[in-house]
C-alpha cells in the first residue's frame, strides 16, 4: 500500500482525474453500445461514482488485491486493467479478459490484484476476505479491499467477514459505495443505522465516512502489519 499526503501534487491530481475520465468515457460508450443492441447480456455502469475507485485504488499497490461488485469497470480502470481487452469482454470476444465468456460482471485480471466482479450482492465479501487471511500470511505489507454496495451491507457476509477480519487482524479494507439505493429500494426503508460505517463499531473496527471525494486514503498498517477498518462513500449512481 502506497502512503499518500492528503496535498498531492499537481502532477497527481491530474493522473487522477485522467483515470476519472477514462472511467466516464468508457462507460458512456458501454452504455451506449448496450442500448444500441451492441452488447448482448447485462451492463451496470459505474458513472457517477469514479472517485471512489480511484481515490482508494491509487492508495494501493499493484500486488494488492480488490474484488468488485456488478458495477465492476471503474474498479478494473482504476486498478489498471486493459480497455481493449475489458470491451472485447463486454463484446463477447475471445480477445476477452474471459474469452468473451464472462461478460459486464464478471472481468477478473490476477496480474493486477483485481480478482473479480461479482452479480451476486455481497457475494466478493467472503472471497476477498480470504486475500486478506493471504496478504497477512505472505507477510509483505499487502492489504485487500473489499468494494460493495449499501444493499450488501444487510447481507451476512458482511457482518461475518468484519467480524472474522477484526478477530484475525487481517489487513482488510471494507468500502461501501453508499448510492442510497439498493436496486429500486431506497437505503432508508431497509437500513435501521442510517450510516453503514457505524456498524463498524460492533466488531471493534473504525468506520469513516467520506463523501464523494477523489482520494480515499486507507489507514496506517499497525505493527503487525495488520488493520481492518470500513470506509462508507457517499455517492450517487447514473442508473
Amino acid at each position: 500500500m502506497i502512503s499518500l499526503s492528503p496535498n498531492l501534487p499537481p502532477d497527481k491530481q491530474r493522473e487522477m482525474l485522467r483515470q476519472m475520465l477514462t472511467i466516464r468515457r468508457f462507460e458512456e460508450r458501454a452504455s451506449a453500445d448496450y442500448l444500441g443492441g451492441k452488447i448482448y447480456g447485462v451492463v451496470h455502469c459505474y458513472i457517477g461514482e469514479e472517485a471512489v475507485a480511484v481515490g482508494v485504488c491509487s492508495a494501493l499497490d499493484r500486488t494488492d488485491r480488490i474484488i468488485s461488485t456488478h458495477r465492476g469497470h471503474g474498479h478494473c480502470i482504476a486498478k489498471g486493467a486493459d480497455l481493449n481487452r475489458m470491451m472485447a469482454e463486454l463484446y463477447g470476444r475471445q480477445a476477452g479478459y474471459c474469452k468473451g465468456k464472462g461478460g459486464s460482471m464478471h472481468i477478473a485480471d490476477f496480474g493486477i490484484g483485481m480478482l473479480g466482479a461479482n452479480g451476486i450482492v455481497a457475494g466478493g465479501i467472503s472471497i476477498i476476505t480470504g486475500a486478506g487471511l493471504a496478504a497477512q500470511m505472505e507477510g509483505k505489507g499487502g492489504v485487500a479491499v473489499s468494494f460493495f454496495g449499501d444493499g450488501a451491507s444487510n447481507a451476512g457476509p458482511f457482518h461475518e467477514c468484519l467480524n472474522i477480519a477484526a478477530a484475525w487482524k487481517l489487513p482488510m479494507i471494507y468500502v461501501c459505495e453508499n448510492n442510497m439505493y439498493a436496486a429500486q429500494t431506497p437505503a432508508a426503508e431497509t437500513h435501521a443505522l442510517s450510516d453503514v460505517a457505524a456498524r463498524a463499531a460492533g466488531y471493534g473496527i473504525p468506520g469513516v465516512i467520506v463523501a464523494d471525494i477523489a482520494l480515499v486514503k486507507p489507514p496506517t498498517l499497525g505493527p503487525d502489519g495488520s488493520t481492518t477498518i470500513t470506509i462508507e462513500a457517499l455517492t450517487v449512481a447514473a442508473d
